[in-house]
């Protein structure tokens, strides 16, 4: 049996990118895969090396395309589609919509879209609301992206919300849900105490496990945290993770903050640079609460891990799926500071251990990787 050939349009340095890919790379008797990144995309020699063991071949890079550039933009299709022709791909499939869905205007060759959350939630629905001279440019870009959309044979989402989103935007799509999801199974088994850092060993903590972004809100936290009972900032330690993509000056504000915070109240914390995935896997089994309070999300990997590494989750007020986040776990009702602050107290001090059971049963029903790959298969299965 030939491999069936799928040309992956996506980020190289995306976890959940790189998740969706290997599922089918590593099954070498039925798929090649070749990974197509923008040249914003710094890929790594290491990151390149990891993704050729994963059987994920890199094709050149090309540059994204602009309205504003318009000669750059004609070599870029030029090259798309003779990169296109030389590949041959049985198949195009574009993980994130904004900006990659915008090659599907330049191929007739089979597609599929994934959203992930904020590129249905936030950007495409934005581009409607400019005004004076730049609502004539997002116009018509917005045009382009529906034009991409109605070309695509399927159109998924990580989330209920995407696909609502979605049929309201560009009308009748295929529109199929298959999440993200996390590898349940071998969350509930990890068990290596050497992955969490020294520092943490034998100390209670209060995990924050998404980057120093602003769409991530960390500010909310620390605000909250400066108002906790007493109790909570003596026997807990906090712990941010300021990822490899963080702002800069964001980041340096919340450090001001934790470290006032220090003397004040004898806050203790730490910021860890970055995690791999077995890392914040084994920090959210230990942790005694996880919080994560973003402005806009999809349907967030980092909550389904949580879930099932069984530890009590906080999340914000944002239309996240009932299936997963119905009484498994504290959701926020507004994005005041207050609030999150008696939430924190009430996970910590008088805690709902039927959350926790709950929590567990969702995700590994509605939020399983491997039950979500198989729907994903059968799409690939079913592109002509």
């Amino acid at each position: 049996m030939t491999p069936k050939k799928i040309l992956f349009i996506a980020n190289g340095n995306s976890i959940h990118d790189i998740k969706w890919i290997t599922y089918f790379s590593v099954q070498t008797e039925k798929y090649k895969c070749f990974l197509l990144c923008d040249t914003l995309c710094f890929l790594s020699e290491t990151t390149r090396t990891d993704l050729a063991k994963m059987q994920i071949e890199i094709v050149s890079q090309i540059e994204p395309l602009s309205i504003s550039h318009p000669i750059r933009t004609r070599k870029a299709i030029k090259q798309f589609k003779n990169l296109v022709r030389s590949i041959q791909p049985n198949l195009i499939h574009v993980l994130f919509a904004t900006p990659n869905a915008l090659w599907l205007n330049y191929t007739k060759t089979p597609s599929i879209i994934t959203m992930r959350g904020s590129d249905i939630l936030v950007v495409l629905p934005d581009l409607l609301k400019q005004t004076g001279i730049k609502r004539i440019y997002f116009t018509y870009l917005f045009r382009r992206f529906k034009k991409a959309f109605g070309n695509a044979q399927f159109v998924s989402g990580t989330s209920n919300p995407q696909i609502e989103r979605a049929a309201e935007l560009f009308g009748t799509l295929n529109l199929q849900l298959i999440r993200t999801g996390v590898d349940v199974d071998t969350i509930d088994k990890l068990d290596h105490a050497d992955l969490i850092p020294e520092e943490l060993y034998r100390k209670n903590f209060i995990f924050s496990p998404r980057f120093m972004s602003p769409i991530y809100n960390i500010e909310m936290q620390i605000d909250a945290i400066s108002l906790l009972d007493k109790k909570i900032i003596e026997n807990y330690l906090f712990v941010f993770i300021r990822g490899k993509q963080f702002d800069d000056k964001y980041y340096r504000r919340q450090i001001e903050k934790l470290n006032t915070l220090k003397d004040e109240i004898n806050l203790k914390f730490i910021i860890i640079d970055y995690l791999n995935q077995l890392e914040i896997w084994m920090m959210m089994k230990k942790a005694s609460l996880c919080i994560m309070t973003p402005t806009s999300d999809g349907t967030p990997n980092s909550a389904l891990e949580a879930m099932a590494a069984k530890c009590p989750l906080i999340v914000s007020n944002l239309n996240y799926d009932k299936e997963l986040f119905e009484n498994t776990c504290y959701k926020l009702n507004t994005f005041e500071i207050d609030e999150l602050k008696t939430t924190i107290e009430k996970a910590i001090f008088n805690l709902n251990s039927d959350i926790i059971s709950n929590a567990f049963n969702a995700v590994n029903k509605f939020g399983n990787r491997n039950l979500e790959m198989i729907k994903l298969e059968k799409l690939y299965e079913s592109v002509k």
